[in-house]
């Protein structure tokens, strides 16, 4: 009786969690399957800094829903977090390059303390892979 009392519970918290936050993109969406299609350091350079923009921007957050999800089917390639330890010095060098990059773009620094709210929605309005990770809070 017991047993069947800790099943119930158990079914009911993994039903509780069922509708908890969703990802606000799908696989479909073309943000994504850019992030998705990402060699590893990119990928992981490019969540970087989503991250950094999400931090330093109130209308923004980082979709961790979407991360997880992104990085379970890279793990099903052999291009997720499992594939990643081997790849840190590929990572800090990327991340490095596409933090300098962001910077020229946008003409501001990530990680600075400045406001990344009109950088976020341009990338967003570009539909490139960061936007992919950015969810409009509302």
């Amino acid at each position: 009786m017991m047993m069947r009392g800790l099943m119930v519970g158990a079914a009911l918290t993994l039903a509780a969690c069922a509708d908890g936050p969703q990802a606000a993109r799908s696989f479909d969406d073309p943000a994504v399957q850019k992030l998705f299609a990402m060699p590893t350091p990119q990928y992981y350079a490019t969540l970087q800094l989503a991250n950094q923009v999400a931090q330093s921007c109130a209308r923004y957050r980082y979709d961790s829903v979407l991360d997880a999800q992104i990085n379970e089917r890279r793990n099903e390639f052999g291009r997720g977090s499992l594939s990643a330890a081997g790849l840190t010095s590929q990572i800090e060098l990327e991340s490095d390059v596409a933090k300098r990059s962001f910077t020229a773009k946008h003409g501001v620094e990530p990680g600075a303390g400045a406001d990344l709210c009109p950088a976020a929605d341009t990338e967003t309005q570009e539909g490139g892979a960061l936007s992919a990770m950015l969810v409009p809070v509302a």
